[in-house]
């Protein structure tokens, strides 16, 4: 008997189908009976490996574009109008952005669940397959509803026949503390029998920790959405459904102490543990390399039968293996001055003097110095090497004056030379800008500087054709010590907010016992996950579940709404001759401020879904 599937639910739902695609080759099972496929793990593994392969995510190394909308990062890839448009010169968030509305996926999960109750396969392997539906679906509740808010909750499969109460079908959306709730608790009741898949290669399938750490953020988000959401001059809520958004009448203590239980029986057990540092080299290894890493929990893994081309769309244009492409993404000026100095002090680069006069450099790279190893472990800049080379990024030159001020004149060409011509006849002949720019098109860095995290250092990563085997970093060890240090500060235990927040800042070159009580604040702790989890799909879900959003991309241009780069130049003439001085401005494509809006904290739904389920109501401020 072949399968017929009614996927009724996912259209009463959602309005979607999902067809099934192949993941690392294995053969689909559209058309096979219930008896091949839930009696075979080879072909139950299939079906994992295509709901593995369909996680919902909001960027990723397949497609980049979306980073620059919800990171510190700037779109300078490919300069069409749609993408310029929608990532530069944005006016502000869409109500609709980062909707998420996949019902179709989780009727898969449903009815795999019952289909797998008839098998015949031994207990043991049931009860992992089984976990491991439940975690993906959980982890897809997680996503529906940190974008939604409250959604409805189907664990069961429902189909439709002949003269049936369509209504019977319709489900309601349950409040956002009960989403939450059933993602904690069902976390909870499969980490035991997930902890079979603890040995998997490359942590490719969910485990023990994989659970726990979903258990640890989705915990936190509740307690700090509780929190400051309550705070707010005007709290978030719903008037056509109490609870769906806001978590109103929720107390965030048992949210953070949940959290806090979670990371810590990860951080306890010792099976993961934070890859130590020495160098800005050791954090990126730490993130980026597979063998013998202890410190990524899951991850979306990658192999040369599939591949993907993150390192072709990122590689500086020097260091590139290919013709085309490059710097899709580029650092901002505001990540970079994040990194603090080791001896600490401000983050701001010190470019200028007090008295507002350009400070000079003996060498392009001295302006960096002394930092937080986690700059140039996820940052490339000026002057550093990877992949054999160096990072070449000159603007221009400075021209002395004899008032002491500085002419500034920039290139347009890469890999160009300070010639003489009509319009600098006292040229040197020297270096005017480098290989890599900066300059206001695509595959050259538009801010100054180059990414490094998730680009492949392997060669041949770059190109085309072989692309990069590089992993996706769903859940690591880094997250969890500062999910433990939040989680703790918030419930007042400072001796152990203290002490998962040192560990963290100690690996990145800060020494032992760097913070005291006094440094303990939300916001150190959000410069900490802002350093620490780039690209890593956290920065725009941090700003809304603290409630920050609205106030730190408000629509008014400044330092915080604005990417900005800096640029460095070389100095002719004067005291400083050769040296180098930087130039901070808004990068010239970046040209409306990030604009967060109340609305934005909940995308809203379709009307087509709205149609489809009138038991839906639709998020406020729309």
């Amino acid at each position: 008997m072949k399968k017929n599937l009614i996927y009724l639910l996912s259209i009463l739902l959602s309005g979607q189908l999902i067809g099934c695609d192949s993941f690392l080759d294995r053969t689909p099972t559209d058309f096979l009976t219930d008896e091949q496929v839930w009696n075979d793990n080879s072909m139950i593994l299939g079906v994992l490996a295509n709901l593995y392969d369909n996680v919902p995510m909001n960027g990723s190394l397949q497609d980049d574009v979306n980073f620059s909308l919800i990171d510190d990062v700037m779109w300078c890839g490919l300069m069409n109008t749609d993408v310029e448009t929608a990532r530069n010169q944005m006016v502000a968030y869409a109500y609709d952005f980062l909707r998420y509305y996949d019902y179709g996926y989780i009727y898969k999960i449903n009815q795999s669940i019952e289909k797998l109750a008839k098998s015949t396969l031994s207990e043991d392997n049931i009860v992992v397959f089984e976990s491991e539906f439940r975690f993906l679906r959980a982890y897809v509740y997680f996503e529906l509803a940190r974008r939604m808010g409250g959604v409805p909750i189907v664990t069961e499969t429902q189909s439709y026949t002949s003269g049936m109460d369509i209504t019977q079908l319709q489900v309601a959306r349950s409040s956002e503390a009960e989403v939450y709730d059933f993602v904690y608790s069902e976390c909870m009741a499969i980490k035991e029998y997930l902890a079979a898949n603890n040995g998997i290669t490359n942590v490719s399938r969910a485990n023990k920790y994989a659970a726990l750490a979903l258990a640890s953020r989705a915990m936190l988000y509740a307690g700090s959405i509780s929190k400051y959401n309550a705070s707010m001059a005007n709290p978030i809520s719903s008037p056509l459904q109490s609870g769906v958004v806001g978590m109103s009448g929720t107390s965030p203590n048992g949210y953070y102490e949940k959290a806090l239980s979670a990371a810590e029986e990860i951080i306890n057990d010792g099976v993961f543990q934070l890859h130590a540092t020495a160098s800005s080299d050791d954090f990126y290894h730490a993130v980026c390399s597979k063998d013998n890493n202890r410190e990524v929990i899951w991850s979306k893994d990658y192999s040369s039968g599939k591949f993907h081309t993150f390192s072709f769309a990122n590689i500086a244009w020097s260091m590139n293996e290919d013709n085309d492409n490059g710097s899709d993404l580029c650092p901002t000026l505001g990540l970079v001055e994040s990194y603090l100095p080791l001896n600490g002090g401000s983050g701001r680069l010190a470019d200028k003097d007090a008295n507002g006069n350009y400070i000079a450099y003996e060498n392009i790279s001295d302006i960096f110095a002394g930092r937080d190893y986690r700059l140039q472990g996820t940052c490339l800049l000026p002057g550093q090497t990877f992949k054999g080379a160096k990072l070449d990024v000159l603007a221009g030159v400075a021209i002395y004056q004899s008032n002491g001020s500085y002419l500034l004149i920039e290139g347009s060409e890469a890999n160009s030379s300070y010639v003489p011509a009509e319009d600098h006849p006292n040229a040197d002949g020297g270096p005017f800008v480098g290989k890599d720019g900066p300059l206001s098109r695509a595959t050259y860095t538009n801010t100054g500087f180059n990414l490094r995290k998730f680009v492949d250092e392997a060669a041949g990563s770059s190109a085309r054709g072989q692309g990069s085997y590089i992993w996706w970093v769903y859940f690591r060890m880094g997250e969890v010590y500062l999910n433990a240090a939040e989680a703790a500060m918030e419930l007042g235990q400072t001796e152990k907010a203290l002490r998962y927040a040192n560990a963290i800042r100690e690996r990145a070159g800060f020494g032992a016992n760097s913070w005291s009580e006094a440094d303990l604040t939300i916001d150190n702790l959000l410069r900490e996950r802002r350093c620490e989890l780039v690209i890593e799909d956290h920065r725009f879900w941090d700003m809304k579940r603290l409630r920050k959003a609205h106030q730190q991309w408000n629509g008014i241009q400044s330092e915080n709404t604005m990417l900005y780069a800096l640029y460095p130049f070389r100095v002719i003439g004067g005291p400083d001759n050769g040296k180098y001085i930087f130039d901070r401005h808004v990068a010239y494509r970046f040209r409306a401020p990030r604009n967060f809006r109340i609305g934005n904290y909940y995308s809203s739904f379709s009307t087509d879904a709205l149609n489809k389920n009138p038991k839906l109501v639709q998020n406020p401020n729309f």
